[in-house]
C-alpha cells in the first residue's frame, strides 16, 4: 500500500511532467523514468514499462487537444509510426536481456546528447536525409493556417525506428527523436510537436505491451501517474501554441541536461 502522501506526491509531478511533454511533444518519459526511478525507488527497468504505460494516457489526451486543433500532419504521422511500432517491440524486449543499471545508463546518455542538439540547433545531429522518393503534404488548422510540409520516406523510416528503439528501450516514448526529425524535414514546431504526440501514443501502446508481458510494470505507480498524466496532457496541450517556439527549444534543453546528469549520479555506485 502506498502511503497517502507519495499518492499525493505522483500525482502532482505527473500533472506537472505532462503539461511539458505535451507542450513539446515528447511524451513525458524524459521525466517520468528518472521521477520514478531517483524519487520513488524503482529499478530502472519497471520504470521504463511503467512510463510508457503513463505516456499512452498522456499522449492521449494530449492528442485529443491536438486533433481538435487541426494541427497534426497524418501522413507524416503514418510514415513515424510504422517504423516506430517496430522499434519499440524491439526495443522493449531487449530489456529483459540488459541489466537495470544500463539502461539508466542508456538513458542519460541519449537525453544528454539530445540536451545538446536542443541548446545548439547547428550541431549535425538529427540530420535531413533527402534523399529518394518525397511528396508534399499540407495541413489546415483551426487558427487558418495553412502549412506545408515534404514527407522524405527514408528520412522518417530511419528517425521513426531510433525513436521507436529508444521508446521500448528506455522509455522515453520517442518525442525527443521526432520532433527534432521533423523539424529538420522543415515542419514547423508547433505542427512537429502535434504529429509526435499522435506517434508517440501508437510507440508507447506497443512498447507498454511488450513490458507488459514480461512483468516490468509497477500497477500501482502506473494507475497514479496516469491520472495525473491525463488531465496534465490537456493542459500543456492548450497551452502549447501560445508557447514561444524559441523559448520551448531552449527551455526543454536546459531541461534534458538537468535530467541526464541527475541519472547519472543515481546509478553512480
Amino acid at each position: 500500500m502506498i502511503p497517502l502522501y507519495l499518492v499525493i506526491m505522483a500525482f502532482s509531478l505527473a500533472f506537472l511532467t505532462a503539461i511539458i511533454a505535451a507542450m513539446t511533444g515528447v511524451g513525458g518519459g524524459f521525466l517520468y523514468v528518472p521521477l520514478l526511478t531517483i524519487v520513488f525507488g524503482l529499478d530502472p527497468t519497471i520504470a521504463v514499462g511503467t512510463s510508457l504505460v503513463v505516456i499512452i494516457f498522456t499522449t492521449l489526451s494530449a492528442s485529443v487537444s491536438y486533433l481538435k486543433q487541426g494541427r497534426v500532419f497524418f501522413q507524416s504521422a503514418l510514415w513515424l509510426i510504422v517504423p516506430s511500432v517496430g522499434g519499440a517491440v524491439i526495443g522493449a524486449a531487449l530489456t529483459a536481456l540488459i541489466p537495470g543499471a544500463m539502461v539508466g545508463a542508456l538513458f542519460a546518455g541519449i537525453v544528454g546528447i539530445l540536451a545538446v542538439k536542443l541548446l545548439c540547433p547547428a550541431l549535425p545531429l538529427g540530420l535531413l536525409i533527402a534523399r529518394g522518393p518525397s511528396r508534399e503534404e499540407v495541413c489546415n488548422d483551426r487558427f487558418c493556417l495553412r502549412v506545408r510540409n515534404r514527407i522524405y520516406y527514408l528520412h522518417y523510416m530511419v528517425w521513426g525506428t531510433c525513436a521507436g528503439l529508444a521508446s521500448g528501450l528506455i522509455g522515453i516514448g520517442g518525442g525527443v527523436i521526432n520532433v527534432p526529425a521533423l523539424v529538420a524535414a522543415g515542419m514547423p514546431v508547433h505542427f512537429a510537436t502535434a504529429t509526435s504526440t499522435l506517434v508517440v501514443l501508437c510507440t508507447s501502446a506497443a512498447g507498454g505491451g511488450i513490458h507488459a508481458a514480461l512483468g516490468q510494470i509497477d500497477s500501482s505507480y502506473a494507475l497514479i501517474f496516469s491520472a495525473g498524466a491525463v488531465i496534465g496532457g490537456a493542459v500543456g496541450a492548450e497551452l502549447a501554441p501560445r508557447a514561444p517556439a524559441d523559448i520551448l527549444r531552449k527551455g526543454t534543453g536546459l531541461l534534458y541536461g538537468a535530467i541526464a546528469i541527475a541519472m547519472v549520479i543515481h546509478i553512480l555506485p
